[in-house]
This record gives structure tokens, sequence and C-alpha cells, in this order.
């Protein structure tokens, strides 16, 4: 009797102990839901949150065995060594900070500044796409930090913010232009197109003669849009040596890949990927869309996987 008492009273205490395990699992959860939807709410403590990631990726940079070795100033062409070839994008650099829901759309100038610096302090050099089209044919060696810089849609801040900061670091760029966008409200006009195509640092592309969904069209449509979206182009800025188009909404269609590869595009898709040197396809080149909240360090992080 004395053993089943102990035995009994044994149980009972453990299932005493499992219960405010329970409890305090229950609390604990309660918690992490509250500090979750007060992070959600409240903008200090979201800054807070990022500052803590972008310190992270810091530490993860600068301890990183495969990115303290590499030889910054080393050029390599295409078939000598397996290069990351990320394409940064960015879409409107306004003054005022945006929305958290509008941070993969809008970085301000101070934090878009601030990001390339950071990308130029830590050895890293920016290309053109007529330089990758050079290296794509072994005409041309680059470093393993190397980068693409595009925007898409030709916002004004591109010019009234971007532009300036961009001949301050001599880093040259990509705009890929909506055809009836240029010049309405909220976009640059033609003159600031070629005005920014003049200083030698400014590619300006094509995104469409409009903004749709080109994957609900055919690849006539999209060939044919993509052929008057460079007249017009061409007729306000001068001649394009290589015409890059980019998907807008990233949407597409395998045959009209194939069709504008063989009408000789290059094309970008929009994935959050990143390009190598043995895989580099030129009809599928990869981006990777920077965010307002990331600093230098998490671009870099991102970038190079490590």
């Amino acid at each position: 009797m004395h053993t089943a008492t102990n035995m009994d009273y044994g149980k009972q205490m453990w299932s005493n102990k499992m219960k405010k395990i329970k409890v305090l699992g229950i609390i604990i959860l309660a918690i992490a839901v509250i500090i979750l939807l007060f992070i959600g709410k409240n903008p200090l403590i979201k800054r807070l949150y990022d500052e803590l990631k972008n310190f992270k990726s810091f530490m993860v940079v600068k301890t990183s065995g495969y990115y303290q070795n590499i030889d910054q100033n080393k050029k390599y062409y295409k078939d000598e060594k397996n290069i990351r070839i990320p394409i940064l994008i960015y879409h409107e650099i306004p003054n005022k900070e945006p929305t958290r829901d509008q941070f993969y759309m809008q970085t301000t100038a101070k934090k878009f500044e601030k990001q390339l610096k950071g990308l130029l302090d830590e050895g890293y050099q920016f290309i053109s796409y007529d330089n990758l089209v050079e290296y794509s044919k072994g005409k041309k060696a680059i470093t393993e930090k190397t980068l693409l810089l595009g925007f898409d849609d030709g916002w004004i801040g591109n010019y009234t913010n971007a532009f300036p900061i961009l001949k301050k670091y001599n880093i040259p760029a990509a705009i890929y232009v909506v055809d009836d966008q240029v010049g309405t409200e909220n976009y640059f006009n033609w003159e600031q197109a070629k005005e920014m195509a003049g200083s030698g640092l400014i590619s300006i592309y094509s995104h469409g003669r409009t903004h749709i969904y080109y994957n609900k069209e055919t690849p006539e449509t999209l060939i044919n849009d993509v052929n008057v979206a460079y007249e017009n182009i061409e007729k306000n800025i001068g001649k394009i040596k290589n015409k890059v188009f980019t998907y807008p909404f990233g949407a597409y269609t395998e045959e009209q890949i194939e069709k504008m590869k063989q009408a000789g595009f290059i094309q970008n898709l929009t994935d959050d990927l990143i390009n190598y040197s043995n895989t580099l396809d030129l009809s599928r080149l990869h981006r990777y869309y920077v965010k307002q909240n990331e600093s230098s360090y998490t671009i870099i992080k991102n970038v190079c996987e490590l």
C-alpha cells in the first residue's frame, strides 16, 4: 500500500508539473503573439527589429570566410571562374519614408545613397548591361564583387533623387520605362530621360508599351509592343546598342521568352534569384528586389548566399 501510494503521489506530482508547463507555454505563446502584434503596429519597434536583422547581417558578412577571401581587384573572364552576378532593382526614390507595405516599391534617397555607398565601401563594382553582354561573349573580365543596378517604371524620383547620387559616385544604371507613362504624373519625361542617357551613366530600356500582364497576350503582341516602345525610345534619346526588356509584374510565358530571344532582346525576370557565370542566360536574367529597410550588409548577405 505504501509503495502504491508513493506511485500515485508521484503521478499526481508529474501531472501537476505538466499542467504548470502547459500553462506556462500558453502564457509564453500569448506574450509572443502580443509582442508580434505590437511589432506589427509600432513603427519604432519595427525599426528596432529591422536594425537587429541588419546587425545580424553585418556580423554574418564580416565573419564569413567566403566573403573575406575574395580578392576584390582580381578580374575573371566568363570561363575562368563561376561568379555571382546580382542585378539589384529599385522603383521610386522619394524623399519621404514610405509605409512599410511600400518598402519594396520605394526607397528614400537617403537610404538609397547609404546602401550604394556601403556596397562601394565593401569593394563592390557596378557594371552596365553593355558590359554584361561583353562579359557573356568573353570580351570583358569582371570581379567577384560585381553588381548591376536598375529601376522599373521610370518614376520621377529616378531623375530628381537617384540620378544625382549615381553621378556623385559614378555608378552606371538602367531604367526600364513604360512607354505610355513617360511624362505623365509621377514619371519623368523624355527630355529628362535624354539628359540622363547623355550622362553616359544611365541606359534607358523598355518595360513595355504599357504596364500590363503580357503573359495574357500573344508573343506577337508582346514583340510588336516592345518594338514600338523602342522606336519611341530611340526617337527621343538616340540609338540603343543592346535592347533590354523587363516584363511588367514579372509575368511571361516560355513561348514569349523564346520568341523575344529570337528577336534579339535581352530579357529581365523578377524573381529575387542571382545570376551565375556558368549558367548566364541573357534571355532569363534574374533580379533581386532591394527594400527600404535593408542595409548594405543585408544586401550583401542575400546576394552572396552566405
